[in-house]
């Protein structure tokens, strides 16, 4: 199957309030992660490495960020006269619904379907942190002769997200029903991820959207006793963006050698806006234990389990604990810092002790200074 027969979409702006505080000046697929990534790098990365080159990419609001992280789709090869990156801002056309769901945002990129001539969609959400072999489950797609495959794991169903839902697949890996009952612990939950023939595609939007659903799952659901879904497991590393205690939680996972090898996978590689920068800077007394550190920091403190991003500062003196600190971070001579995460630009002053906990780490904003 030739590559240029998928296109992809990508959701920038889903679930945005999940995480308030940092989505407050950029969209969730703007959200910086893991020292030198935004989340958009990894549905952009995984399409990029099953060869789809024709790639929309639906936003809502605050995504001048966004723009500026991906400009041209360069970097992940999708600078290109035919195919390539495309931006589908909010519509609002005669005879059409503002943009107000899922749904309706998918309805909205008829046109680009349209255009792009593929016979499959695959669509994907940018609050999904995964390295997922899409060739592979565009392939299963194929083979079954499926009309949507559902991309899912097995684990924990994200409490917060309203439109999640967990799934019964048989044996012959048949999507049996669709359920967004949440008192199950662990269950085989849709990834936010689905592989449509563009038929079925069709249909399915189309009724979703004249029947004002706000979830694809529900739009599924309701065309399940007339279409062949079926379900392809990703088995590998996933974290979804459902809370800041999440995002604090997949950013230090990066710190077990594991996790880092399942998401950066030399084969799949995870591509993002390259920026040169001198190497960090370790001063003659500083301590850096099991840490996860960018290019051009200058560390003249101690730091112990923290991922620190491009840029960040840190004083004599200064002791930093289990923290993720953004770009250009600056921490004052012998101020105290545990379980903080720092927004970009941010600076806390000498002197000064900043605590958070685990379960709520606290939350510097972006330009803030204590």
């Amino acid at each position: 199957m030739s590559a240029s027969a998928v296109a992809g979409i990508i959701f920038a702006n889903v679930h945005d309030e999940l995480l308030a505080g940092l989505t407050e000046q950029r969209s969730m697929a703007s959200i910086p992660f893991g020292g030198r990534y935004r989340l958009i790098d990894f549905p952009l990365s995984n399409l990029v490495n099953a060869g789809v080159s024709n790639v929309g990419l639906i936003t809502k609001e605050n995504y001048r960020s966004l723009l500026d992280h991906i400009g041209s789709g360069l970097y992940w090869d999708l600078d290109r006269k035919n195919g390539g990156l495309h931006l589908m801002p909010p519509y609002n056309y005669s005879g059409a619904k503002r943009q107000r769901s899922y749904v309706d945002s998918l309805y909205g990129a008829m046109n680009f379907v349209e255009r792009s001539n593929a016979d499959y969609i695959v669509t994907y959400n940018a609050d999904i942190i995964a390295n997922v072999d899409i060739a592979d489950a565009v392939e299963s797609h194929v083979k079954n002769g499926a009309d949507v495959t559902i991309v899912y794991n097995h684990g924990i169903l994200p409490v917060n997200h309203t439109d999640m839902a967990s799934l019964s697949i048989n044996a012959e890996g048949f999507v049996d029903s669709i359920s967004f009952d949440k008192s199950v612990d662990e269950v085989d939950f849709g990834l936010g991820i689905f592989i449509y023939s563009k038929d079925a595609w069709k249909k399915i939007v189309e009724r979703g959207y004249d029947e004002n659903d706000s979830s694809i799952y529900t739009s599924i659901r309701k065309a399940m006793d007339n279409l062949k879904i079926y379900g392809y497991c990703h088995n590998g590393f996933v974290a979804v963006m459902d809370s800041g205690k999440c995002y604090y939680e997949a950013n230090m996972m990066l710190l077990d050698p594991s996790v880092r090898r399942d998401l950066f996978n030399k084969e799949r590689p995870i591509l993002t806006k390259t920026r040169d920068d001198m190497p960090t800077r370790y001063g003659t007394k500083s301590v850096v234990k099991n840490s996860f550190i960018a290019d051009g920091c200058v560390i003249d403190g101690e730091v112990n389990n923290c991922i620190l991003f491009r840029g960040v500062k840190i004083e004599k003196g200064a002791k930093v604990e289990n923290s993720i600190l953004m770009q250009g971070t600056k921490i004052g001579a012998n101020a105290v810092v545990d379980y903080v995460i720092s927004d970009k630009n941010s600076a806390i002053g000498d002197d000064m002790t900043v605590k958070g906990t685990s379960q709520k780490p606290f939350l510097i904003q972006k330009n803030q200074t204590l």
